[in-house]
């Protein structure tokens, strides 16, 4: 086996190579638990380093993070990525994006174990831009080339946000692009 640019890629041929789907799943929060992760703890807002704003939410981070895997389930040619930096000063040196992977790996990947090794993390990202942009150089950098296909799972109310000002800032067509809110 060989690190190539801070991923593990086993000896041979890259197995992300033939990915041209990117899923990607916005992180919103962090994990603070540091016991054993079960599917009713990672619902818990206790779990988590929350906003005040955000109680209450955490049932719908968990539901962003079942989509995206149930997306990439369904095509075998998706990668899934899950993005968000360390934003939560006290939460430590932990990732929105490492957080959301340990709860899909809680949740059993939604019984698509496969799933598991298609699934990496962008741990930069601080605003829902650097989602977008970090996440496609983060795809090129582990399959070698940009995605074919782009589908993003975040809040209903982010929607025109992505659809219409980052998707454009980014010239990316709309015909390989779909927004799921939830």
């Amino acid at each position: 086996p060989a690190f190539r640019r801070d991923v593990f890629v086993p000896d041979g041929e890259n197995p992300w190579r033939h990915l041209d789907h990117l899923v990607l799943v916005c992180g919103h929060a962090v994990l603070t638990t540091h016991a054993a992760l079960t599917r009713e703890s990672v619902e818990k807002d206790e779990a988590w380093a929350l906003e005040p704003f955000q109680r209450g939410q955490v049932s719908t981070f968990v539901s962003h993070i079942r989509r995206g895997v149930r997306m990439a389930a369904q095509d075998k040619n998706a990668l899934l990525l899950f993005s968000g930096g360390e934003t939560r000063q006290g939460a430590g040196p932990r990732s929105e994006a490492q957080s959301y992977w340990e709860v899909a790996d809680a949740v059993g990947w939604e019984g698509a174990s496969s799933v598991r090794d298609r699934s990496l993390t962008e741990e930069h990202a601080h605003d829902s831009f650097e989602n977008v942009l970090f996440s496609l150089c983060r795809f090129r950098e582990v399959t070698g080339r940009y995605p074919r296909k782009l589908s993003i799972v975040s809040f209903g109310f982010k929607e025109e946000r992505f659809s219409t000002m980052h998707r454009a800032a980014l010239h990316w067509p709309k015909s390989r692009f779909k927004y799921v809110g939830i």
